[in-house]
């Protein structure tokens, strides 16, 4: 199989506002900066907010806006920390942000190259994750992750984007068309704009 979708996962929506963003994780000292939280997506928050309208009073509107970029803010760093800790080292695959807005949703995707091995226990996870209740498992991740003091199998950040913000998650991985014990993963969060914090009913 090249390819294979879980959860929620939606290909571009139609005619939207997007921006589309990669970089190397080759360099060693832009992996420190990142653990150091010296690199973030906090600007995407900003971009997003310049395309919602302000409707209702100012404060209201002003309100909505700070919610939302609070938002789409978290669930990038969140999804760029994931496939930090997840990428294949010393594997040429950029790590690509793609964000895209339309009157009904903000979408935050991203995606990293992954060794097959580690692809199969990240399916895992989705697995258990689409299968089981999202507070759950966050708590038996919370508990395992405690006992074993290893944050990278923990996956708490996207636990905490469905539990915190009601994003829908899905997943598209694709074998690398160039290196076959390579694997694509990319991981789309879906804020549907009339649920987001903040937003009018």
């Amino acid at each position: 199989m090249t390819s294979q979708t879980l959860g929620n996962y939606a290909e571009r929506a139609g005619k939207c506002e997007y921006l589309t963003l990669a970089f190397s994780p080759l360099s060693a000292p832009l992996r420190t900066r990142w653990r150091n939280n010296g690199l973030s997506a906090d600007f995407l928050g900003d971009y997003v907010t310049t395309f919602l309208p302000t409707k209702g009073s100012v404060a209201a509107a002003e309100s909505r806006q700070k919610e939302i970029r609070h938002a789409v803010t978290y669930i990038a760093n969140e999804l760029l920390e994931n496939a930090m800790k997840y990428h294949e080292r010393d594997v040429d695959i950029p790590i690509g942000i793609h964000l895209e807005l339309t009157s009904d949703r903000i979408t935050v995707s991203v995606s990293n190259g992954i060794s097959l091995g580690q692809a199969q226990r990240y399916k895992t996870f989705v697995e258990r994750l689409l299968e089981g209740d999202a507070g759950d498992l966050l708590l038996r991740q919370q508990e395992e992750s405690a006992r074993c003091n290893e944050s990278a199998t923990s996956c708490l950040g996207l636990l905490t984007v469905i539990s915190d913000y009601d994003a829908q998650l899905g997943w598209r991985f694709d074998v690398h068309p160039a290196q076959s014990e390579v694997m694509t993963v990319t991981t789309s969060a879906v804020l549907p704009l009339k649920d987001a914090p903040g937003a009018s009913a």
